[in-house]
């Protein structure tokens, strides 16, 4: 529920309207803000508090306009400015509609009435304090003109820009203002007011503000009139002191500029600022700072360039050889082993098609039939025949070719013919029990390979199996990829693969590369070695994989030019930089080492006012310079720190605002668990893969958070507590980590929702053709089991995560993936099927033993809703349960028959019915006997 405040006037010509959120995704959904701009007001603590207009919460949908600025802390004066003039420009004459947690209703207000103040500093602090109902909170704060000592700095800021987000996407709007300001002479300004005019950019990139910053004398700034609203728990922010990044000095140097300090701001400020000086002027120290900064970073740049300058470019380069060998003999090797079973795939099919041609008693018919299947199941496989050796002859006894392969291409059965006469000296050599492997490319149109077996026949090898395979069965293997070279030889040095095909058309020998040479001559099956290639002129990395077959093998080359070139590049390159940098850095640290003191100094200012908040551990510092002091003082800021941690390991550690929530008030009882009743839910996505497989990554990414954000609201709309997202699967608990009345029943209303809310997803993906056209059809699985589980955070003291364990949990998982086999959406079990079947249409869908469990469990289909289920999915039901029933009794044919007639009355597909069909059909002809319990026993997840 949203409880809207009255209208409040705003810079002038807008309205103010203030939502408080209960922190439901509900109360977000009803709101629209079409007559307006609504802002979502965020805030966060870093070192101090920030805040940010950002998106819906919880991925809510919004299509209206609503402004969108980064975070932004409270103290940085320019940039608060600099949003309050942007807002004014971008929301004139309309309304404003800020939501935000009821939690944050003081900091919400504090920080619109300060962008109020910085707009128009001529409006009374009190009367912005009591139009924003802070009035008490700020009553000490006096007028502006009350003790103000300005000292003016013109500073060249940029800002991020204020976006305008709505259905047409999002709208930049940047302020550029030329503020014109001038100083008297007693240090005030002439012109209290600056000038200011909206010029149009012309500027591509981020755009120049040129902004007065201020010093501020007074620590009663009327800026500051909500200060005392954003401390929490006894921590108070600086009033007087601006982060030196906006452009502010600090007040300890304000004296050199010739502007005396207000004495009363002294006084208040005694322990953060005069404290400083003496803890400062007491330091003892042999070496000054700066010395030592100077003598040691001189030492250590010197050393640290002078090192990487010599030994870079030798281990550098040392690495990238080393790399590029490993990567190529790994590539030869891959290659190789692939190549190897592709081949010895080859000669295993065509032992089964010499089988088949010469296997006695076959009829014809049956024999081409297995030929044609065979061929149309591989359609590289283009020719095969059987050869004996007659007087030196290589003569035909059987033969067949792969038909429609030759009808798609110009060659002939002589072709064939012609590639076995001009290679029969080659191919004689299987009469001698050796395998051969040829390129039978040269007179055909495309590449082609062929091998020779020897082959049995009447017990001895008196026969050879001649094959021939298009190139296309392995060609993938030797693409061009990267700058590697890939290719097969076979054992007298001819190409048989090759990236370029002119060189495997031509069958070139390549025995003159002293790769494929030493290769031929080499022992070992596998090689590497570093050579000058006269032809290929210059210097290579050849590696070699030995295949095991026919004394072929696999080589991959890279040019050692081109493995190198950004090597050299960037070894030059780094030279360059280094002693670039090296002569900045002498120079630098020579002229500005003196420099480095002061900051540091200001820096222990710092420390000091953050070191009020008490924040102690318990060692000590072991120098005395100003280095000690650093020291000292940040220990004890790391002590506060440390508490901040616990808090942030906390929150990092939950997922769901519930399990924070309960966290926050017995982080203890979460961490020991405990055992409670749930409803665990267990949904995902059908072939999810596949989808994930059709699409890019940034639609994929709008794709699962598009479904994940719609299927967690309704979670939450539900009362259940989202556990975890596995990739696009959701784990969600009910009735834990807080007590949820009818559990059983939210969580079934929650799983017939997301059906529903998918199928409108996919309308809407269909209607505007979004994604691919399996995501237009994805459909869900969801699992639901009710029981006694355990509870609470689970992991290491590092990092834990609230989560469930048990049966239960177990069960509604292997519920989910059940859902597959019975091509149904939602599978529950008896304990939720008895509380929601006065609401709810549910069928009895099996009697299973899941794996891993001994008892056997009751499932269901959860059909939907009975008002909005039809009568004839009601009467499908009912016909398949009377079928379970007869199936159960084991009147096998009455119960194949309700099955049908369920399926009928569904009037779509059903998988269940089929299945216990099937199931039906085989106990008909194989009794399940009279002892039989009815019971299906799952044997996979």
């Amino acid at each position: 529920m949203l409880e809207i405040s009255a209208e409040i006037p705003f810079l002038r010509t807008s309205k103010l309207t203030f939502l408080v959120w209960d922190e439901t995704p509900g109360s977000l959904e009803s709101w629209n803000g079409d007559d307006g701009i609504t802002i979502f007001f965020q805030t966060r603590r870093t070192r101090e508090l920030e805040f940010r207009f950002g998106p819906p919460p919880w991925g809510i949908q919004f299509p209206n306009n609503r402004f969108e600025y980064p975070y932004v802390s409270i103290h940085h004066i320019s940039s608060n400015k600099y949003l309050a003039k942007s807002l004014a420009t971008a929301s004139e004459g309309k309304n404003l509609f800020v939501i935000y947690p009821k939690t944050l209703e003081v900091e919400v207000r504090s920080v619109f009435a300060r962008l109020e103040y910085l707009y128009d500093d001529r409006i009374s602090p009190d009367r912005i304090s009591h139009k924003f109902g802070l009035t008490g909170k700020t009553s000490s704060i006096p007028e502006i003109s009350n003790g103000k000592t300005k000292e003016i700095e013109t500073k060249v800021l940029s800002f991020p820009p204020l976006e305008l987000v709505g259905s047409t996407g999002k709208t930049k709007i940047r302020q550029f203002e030329l503020t014109s300001i001038s100083v008297g002479e007693n240090g005030t300004s002439n012109g209290h007011h600056p000038t200011e005019s909206l010029l149009p950019s012309t500027e591509t990139g981020l755009e120049k503000e040129s902004v007065v910053t201020e010093v501020e004398t007074d620590p009663n700034h009327p800026y500051d009139l909500i200060e005392s609203s954003f401390a929490s728990d006894g921590e108070e922010f600086p009033s007087n002191t601006v982060n030196p990044k906006d452009g502010e000095h600090l007040l300890s140097e304000v004296p050199s500029k010739g502007i005396k300090p207000n004495p009363e701001s002294l006084d208040k400020n005694s322990d953060t600022i005069e404290s400083d000086l003496p803890i400062e002027s007491n330091v003892n120290t042999k070496f000054s700072l700066q010395l030592k900064m100077m003598g040691v970073i001189s030492l250590l740049f010197v050393l640290s360039v002078a090192s990487i300058i010599i030994f870079a470019s030798f281990y550098f380069k040392r690495s990238i050889e080393l790399q590029l060998r490993d990567n190529n003999i790994r590539i030869a090797e891959i290659i190789g082993s692939k190549v190897k079973s592709d081949i010895l795939g080859v000669v295993e099919k065509g032992r089964q098609i010499a089988i088949t041609l010469t296997t006695q008693g076959l009829p014809e018919e049956d024999r081409k039939l297995l030929l044609k299947t065979f061929f149309q199941n591989d359609k590289e496989f283009i020719y095969l025949g059987i050869f004996e050796k007659r007087d030196n002859i290589l003569v035909m006894k059987r033969e067949v070719f792969n038909e429609e392969e030759l009808k798609k291409s110009a060659v002939t059965e002589d072709d064939f013919h012609a590639v076995v006469n001009r290679n029969r000296d080659a191919l004689a050599e299987a009469f001698n029990g050796q395998a051969v492997l040829l390129n039978s490319s040269p007179g055909f149109v495309e590449p082609s390979f062929a091998i020779a077996i020897p082959t049995a026949e009447n017990g001895e090898l008196d026969n050879a199996l001649v094959i021939i395979v298009k190139l296309d069965k392995i060609i993938g293997a030797f693409s061009k990829k990267g700058i590697e070279t890939t290719f097969l030889v076979n054992g007298s040095g001819t190409v048989l693969a090759h990236p370029k095909e002119d060189l495997v058309l031509a069958a070139t020998d390549l025995t003159t590369m002293p790769i494929v040479k030493t290769m031929l001559t080499s022992a070992p099956s596998t090689g590497q070695m570093s050579y000058l290639d006269e032809e290929l002129g210059g210097s290579y990395l050849g590696s070699f994989q030995k295949i095991g077959f026919a004394d072929a093998g696999v080589i991959t080359i890279v040019s050692e030019e081109k493995a190198f070139a950004d090597v050299y590049k960037s070894q030059k390159t780094n030279l360059y930089i280094a002693g670039i940098g090296l002569c900045s850095a002498l120079i630098f640290v020579f002229y500005f080492s003196k420099t480095i003191t002061k900051p540091v100094l200001q820096l222990l200012t710092a420390t000091l006012e953050i070191a009020k908040g008490n924040f102690k551990i318990g060692i000590k510092p072991t120098t005395q310079d100003e280095v000690g002091l650093l020291t000292k003082y940040f220990i004890d800021m790391g002590q506060g720190l440390e508490e901040r941690e616990k808090v942030k390991n906390i929150l990092g550690s939950m997922i769901d605002p519930v399990v924070v929530q309960e966290a926050m008030v017995d982080l203890a009882a979460l961490k020991r668990g405990s055992e409670t009743h749930i409803t665990a839910f267990f949904s995902d996505v059908a072939s999810f893969s596949t989808i994930s497989e059709q699409l890019k990554s940034a639609d994929l990414a709008a794709l699962l958070n598009e479904y994940l954000s719609a299927m967690t609201l309704l979670l939450k709309k539900h009362e259940g507590v989202l556990d975890k997202y596995i990739g696009d699967a959701i784990v969600g608990i009910f009735n834990a980590p807080v007590p949820v009345a009818d559990h059983e029943l939210k969580a079934a209303r929650a799983s017939v929702d997301m059906v529903l809310k998918l199928q409108e997803l996919r309308e809407y993906w269909t209607a505007n053709n979004l994604y691919s056209k399996e995501a237009q059809v994805m459909d869900a699985r969801i699992g639901l089991n009710s029981g006694p589980a355990k509870v609470g955070f689970m992991g290491t003291d590092a990092l834990a995560s609230y989560t469930m364990m048990g049966d239960t949990v177990n069960l509604a998982a292997r519920l989910e993936a059940a859902g597959k086999d019975y091509g149904v959406n939602i599978l529950i079990t008896d304990p939720i099927r008895e509380k929601i079947q006065e609401e709810m249409i549910t069928r009895y869908v099996d009697l299973v033993r899941v794996k891993g469990k001994n008892e056997p469990v009751r499932i269901h289909e959860l059909v939907g809703y009975k008002s909005l289920v039809t009568p004839n999915v009601v009467e499908a039901v009912q016909l398949y349960e009377a079928g379970f029933q007869e199936y159960l009794n084991q009147n096998w044919s009455k119960a194949i028959q309700l099955f049908k007639d369920s399926e009928r009355s569904k009037g779509s597909k059903d998988k269940s019915s089929h299945m216990l069909i099937e199931r039906c059909e085989e106990y008909s002809l194989s009794s399940p006997g009279k002892d039989w319990d009815g019971v299906f026993t799952r044997t996979h997840k």
